[in-house]
């Protein structure tokens, strides 16, 4: 009894030691909560500081005056700061679409943009900067947001763009007619509701480019590959030339082919249910089709 009596102060002074031990412990994890949340917001005002500074240099790059060169470059940065910064995407977008609206057909020539302009019109070469800025919106509408900016304004006749790398880029809704797109990169390009009249894109690549509604009179199409592409809708073909084009997995549900000329063409795993203007056995006699091919 004697000892449990000697032993009990002990206990209470081991009881509040530990109790202050837990105090002080609680303390040090508090205070290192406060110092790493105040460390996140340092660190989150630094990062839109740089984004803000990137942001402003990449506009003032794309700028009046600036080389062709530089304004590649602003419109490279503003696709990166897209990446980065999310709630910047839409503004970015924004800008992309206004850079592309006032560096499209030059001036001096908007006023023959015509559909059915003849043959002979002026031509121009599309700048680096502007190829820039079609592939970024491109990859940037897909990535962001349901609601598309629209190219209505946006005029690219008569464009010499043979070769061209234009993967995934946005041309929707975009006057086309007559551009020379011979052997271009066109894989994942949104061409939807464009203005292709009188447009030559022979052997170009359209694999999976989105053409729903697309205007295709006169043009030329010959061993284009459009392995996957979109062609449902409105889609006009009268005089359009798909000679050997591969159309393999192409969709065409309800397409008015009319005239077409589809000699050659490879219509294999193609959905063409619903086409007007040409019987099943008709689009059999002149192309290529498989168990695959729907009517």
């Amino acid at each position: 009894m004697y000892e449990a009596r000697r032993q009990r102060p002990w206990q209470a002074l081991n009881s509040i030691g530990i109790i202050l031990g837990l105090v002080f412990t609680g303390g040090g994890l508090y205070y290192t909560a406060l110092t790493w949340q105040t460390g996140q917001e340092e660190l989150r005002v630094t990062q839109e500081q740089q984004i803000t500074d990137r942001y402003t240099r990449a506009v003032e790059q794309i700028g009046p005056g600036r080389s062709l060169e530089v304004r590649a470059g602003g419109v490279s940065a503003l696709a990166r700061i897209a990446k980065d910064s999310a709630p910047d995407a839409g503004t970015i977008q924004n800008v992309l679409t206004a850079f592309i609206l006032e560096h499209d057909r030059p001036g001096r020539l908007k006023g023959r943009d015509r559909p059915g302009t003849p043959k002979g019109m002026a031509t121009w070469k599309p700048g680096a900067d502007l190829n820039a800025a079609l592939r970024a919106l491109g990859d940037l509408t897909r990535r962001t947001t349901k609601e598309f900016p629209r190219l209505k304004d946006a005029s690219f006749t008569g464009a010499q763009w043979g070769s061209v790398d234009l993967a995934g880029a946005y041309l929707a809704d975009a006057e086309l007619v007559q551009a020379d797109m011979m052997y271009a990169d066109l894989r994942g390009a949104d061409l939807r509701s464009a203005n292709l009249n009188g447009a030559t894109l022979n052997a170009a690549d359209l694999t999976g480019a989105d053409l729903r509604g697309a205007q295709l009179k006169y043009t030329s199409l010959y061993r284009a590959n459009l392995t996957g592409a979109r062609l449902t809708g409105k889609v006009l073909f009268p005089g359009t030339d798909f000679t050997d084009a591969n159309l393999t997995g192409a969709d065409l549900r309800g397409a008015e082919i009319g005239a077409a000329v589809l000699a050659g063409a490879n219509l294999s795993g193609a959905d063409l249910r619903g086409v007007k203007g040409m019987t099943p056995d008709e689009i059999r006699r002149t192309t290529k089709t498989d168990a695959t091919t729907k009517f």
